[in-house]
C-alpha cells in the first residue's frame, strides 16, 4: 500500500513539474514572438567629422594698459597764478604753456638789469679807445668787462626765474582733472599737472613665470578687455632682461593701435600668452564625448553590410580645450564620422539615424 502512495505522490508530482514547463515554454516562446515582431533599439543623433586643427597651448594670466607717456608736473617756485591754459581733460600741444605764475617782480628787475648791461656795455666800450691811446690802464678795462659779465649774469638768473614760474607741456597729452583756478597761490614744489601722452599705440604689460619657455620680441599673444567677448591680437615689443626678484615672474610689454583698440592706462585686461609650440591636433565637440570611470569616449559611426550606421565606442585621450572644443591627442583621426548632439543615449553597436545627413556625405 504504501508503494502505491508514493507512485500517486511522484507522479502528481512530475504532472506538475511537467505542467509548469510547458506553461514558461509557451511564456518564453510568446515573449519571443513578440521581441521578433518589434523594431530594434535606435537613436537619432547629430553626427560630425573630426577636424584637423592648429593648436598652441596657452596660458591666461592678467595684464595692465601702460600710458605711452606719464608725467606729474611741480611748480619749482611759488607764486599765484595768472594764466591757465590747462583745463581738466583737456588736450595740450608739446611746448604749449599750461599754466603761469605771477612774475611782475623778476620783469621789473629784468628790465633794470638790461638797462645796467646797456650801460656797462657802453662804458666797456669807451674804456676800450680810451685804453688804445694809453689814458687808462688795463685794470679799470678788466673790471668794465667784468661789470658787463655780471650784467649778463643777472639777466640770466631773471630770465630763468621767469622760466620756472611758466609750466610746460613736454609732449602732447591729456590733462587729468585737476581743481586749478587764475589767482590761486601754489607752494613752490606743489604737484600742478597729471599729463598723459597720446600716442598711436596702446601698450599691455603683463608677467608670465618662468617655467614658460620665453616669448621673443614680435610674438602675438591675444587681449581681451574685461566685460568683452572679442579678443585682440597684440604683438610683443619688449622683454624684460631679468626676472623679478620676489616672484621669478618675467615681464613683457606689447602692442596694439589704438585704432584697434583704445584703453585708458592701469585698464586691466586678460591675456593669452602661447607657452608651447604650435601642434595640428585633432578636435572634436565636447558633447560628442562621453565620460565615465573607466575614461574617455565617442562614438563612431559606421554602416553596417544593410547599409545602416551602428554605433562603435572608441576610447580617446584628451588634450586642451578651447571654448566648446577639445583636442584629441591620441584615438581618433581627422575625417572619421563621429556621433555629437545625442551621443549619450548610445551604446556600442546600437543602430543609428543621423539627422544631419549631409555629415555623412
Amino acid at each position: 500500500m504504501k508503494f502505491i502512495r508514493w507512485i500517486i505522490v511522484i507522479s502528481i508530482l512530475a504532472g506538475l513539474i511537467f505542467g509548469l514547463h510547458s506553461y514558461k515554454t509557451s511564456l518564453q516562446a510568446t515573449a519571443s514572438a513578440q521581441a521578433a515582431s518589434m523594431p530594434e533599439p535606435s537613436a537619432t543623433v547629430n553626427a560630425i567629422e573630426a577636424k584637423s586643427t592648429n593648436f598652441q597651448k596657452q596660458v591666461q594670466v592678467s595684464g595692465e594698459v601702460q600710458a605711452f607717456k606719464y608725467l606729474e608736473l611741480n611748480n619749482e617756485l611759488a607764486g599765484v597764478i595768472t594764466q591757465l591754459n590747462a583745463h581738466s581733460g583737456s588736450i595740450v600741444d608739446e611746448g604749449q604753456v599750461l599754466l603761469e605764475l605771477d612774475h611782475r617782480d623778476e620783469n621789473a628787475r629784468l628790465i633794470a638789469a638790461k638797462a645796467t648791461l646797456a650801460l656797462n656795455e657802453q662804458t666797456h666800450a669807451r674804456y676800450i679807445e680810451l685804453q688804445k691811446n694809453k689814458e687808462i690802464s688795463e685794470e679799470q678795462v678788466d673790471k668794465a668787462q667784468a661789470a658787463v659779465d655780471i650784467a649778463k649774469s643777472d639777466i640770466a638768473v631773471l630770465t630763468t626765474a621767469i622760466s620756472k614760474k611758466q609750466l610746460i607741456a613736454p609732449f602732447k597729452g591729456r590733462i587729468a582733472i585737476h581743481t586749478l583756478e587764475i589767482g590761486q597761490y601754489l607752494d613752490n614744489n606743489s604737484k600742478v599737472f597729471s599729463i598723459v601722452g597720446i600716442n598711436d599705440y596702446t601698450w599691455i604689460d603683463f608677467y608670465l613665470p618662468q617655467l614658460y619657455q620665453e616669448l621673443t620680441v614680435g610674438s602675438k599673444i591675444q587681449v581681451t578687455p574685461m566685460n568683452q567677448a572679442q579678443s585682440y591680437t597684440a604683438e610683443i615689443i619688449a622683454v624684460d632682461p631679468q626676472l623679478s626678484k620676489q616672484s621669478r615672474h618675467l615681464k613683457y610689454r606689447a602692442q596694439i593701435s589704438s585704432k584697434e583698440l583704445l584703453l585708458k592706462p592701469n585698464t586691466l585686461v586678460t591675456v593669452h600668452a602661447p607657452i608651447a609650440k604650435q601642434q595640428t591636433l585633432t578636435s572634436v565637440p565636447d558633447l560628442a564625448i562621453k565620460r565615465d570611470s573607466l575614461g574617455n569616449y565617442v562614438f563612431l559611426l559606421a554602416k553596417d553590410d544593410n547599409g545602416d550606421y551602428r554605433a562603435q565606442q572608441t576610447k580617446v585621450e584628451l588634450g586642451e580645450r578651447q571654448g566648446d572644443t577639445v583636442m584629441i591627442t591620441n584615438g581618433l583621426k581627422p575625417g572619421q564620422l563621429i556621433a555629437s548632439k545625442g551621443a549619450f543615449k548610445l551604446f556600442p553597436g546600437m543602430k543609428v539615424y543621423i539627422v544631419n545627413e549631409n555629415a555623412a556625405q
